[in-house]
């Protein structure tokens, strides 16, 4: 039984299509809103929903907005109702973009995006931890961004948004350590609504975005639904990348370099040592820089 947030549009709704051909029922939760957070409509969970059915699967449409505990709680009782057993599978793809220096964005805009992108993962994930928990089996994937891992220009709050992900998918794994609980997180390219939004404001950016309609957003659905399946069992607290035809597996912050003082460190030491560590300090690259190239598509090589 599965929760898919953001399931009506773009990737959320191809991994929702793919949990129920996999088997899953599921809960396509997503409240419509415009990508800035605006305008909820019905009809987009509805009508994947509708696919899944005339299909031959089981589906919930839930407009519920689950960035608060009660209306987290509200949900899984609700998928509770209908299917008599409490959720055991979470997919995170809800979220929306309101782009702004991190100078200029406003208090609503912080708020709107902290809260789609990362108070819902928080309030289901609580929701859910005690019932998987408890029942020894559960899988949690958390769709972030290379903007969580690298920063992003303009983007200061989905960039937290995204890193706050990262943090709750370590957290949560370790605390489920010994059961068969995988908790995953994948950074997602994939052309969608938000991918549309970002402006050319270079000429790197303007010849990436010209190729970016390759990586398609059920590209990476087949991704996350083995990450929900049973054979992805002791794969947990990972990042994974997924675009066109690749799938990435990401490093994690871990020590680069150590050094040590006996009598203390002072700022001049400190200033002394910077030439030990010019050799590992971390570049300012864009995820735009580390991606190398345009998507591979799925069914052959890039043009």
């Amino acid at each position: 039984m599965s929760i898919v947030t953001g399931g009506g549009r773009g990737i959320g709704r191809a991994v929702a299509v793919a949990l129920a051909e996999s088997g899953h029922p599921v809960c396509v939760n997503d409240t419509g809103v415009g990508l800035d957070g605006h305008g909820p409509d019905p009809v987009p969970a509805d009508g994947v929903a509708e696919e899944i059915r005339a299909a031959g699967g089981h589906a919930l449409a839930m407009a519920i907005d689950a960035r608060t505990r009660p209306a987290a709680e509200a949900l899984v009782a609700a998928v509770h109702d209908w299917m008599g057993v409490t959720p055991s599978v979470l997919v995170h793809a809800a979220g929306t973009l309101r782009d702004g220096m991190v100078h200029k964005a406003s208090d609503e805009d912080w708020s709107e995006v902290l809260g789609s992108h990362l108070a819902v993962a928080v309030e289901l994930t609580r929701a859910l931890a005690a019932t998987v928990r408890r029942e020894r089996y559960g899988r949690i994937v958390y769709l972030g961004g290379a903007a969580g891992l690298v920063g992003s220009v303009g983007q200061p709050a989905y960039a937290v948004a995204k890193a706050g992900l990262f943090g709750l998918t370590r957290a949560v794994a370790l605390e489920m350590t010994g059961r068969d609980v995988c908790v995953n997180y994948v950074a997602p390219f994939a052309f969608t609504r938000m991918t549309e939004s970002i402006p050319p404001a270079t000429e790197q950016l303007r010849r990436y975005l010209e190729a970016a309609p390759a990586a398609r957003p059920h590209d990476v659905a087949p991704l996350v639904a083995w990450l929900c399946s049973p054979a992805a069992a002791g794969v947990s607290g990972q990042i994974f990348g997924a675009r066109g035809a690749e799938v990435t597996l990401w490093s994690q912050p871990r020590p680069a370099a150590r050094f040590v003082d006996q009598q203390g460190w002072s700022a001049a030491s400190l200033a002394d040592l910077r030439h030990r560590l010019e050799p590992d300090l971390a570049p300012l690259e864009s995820e735009f820089d580390l991606f190398g190239g345009p998507p591979v598509p799925v069914g052959g090589a890039p043009e």
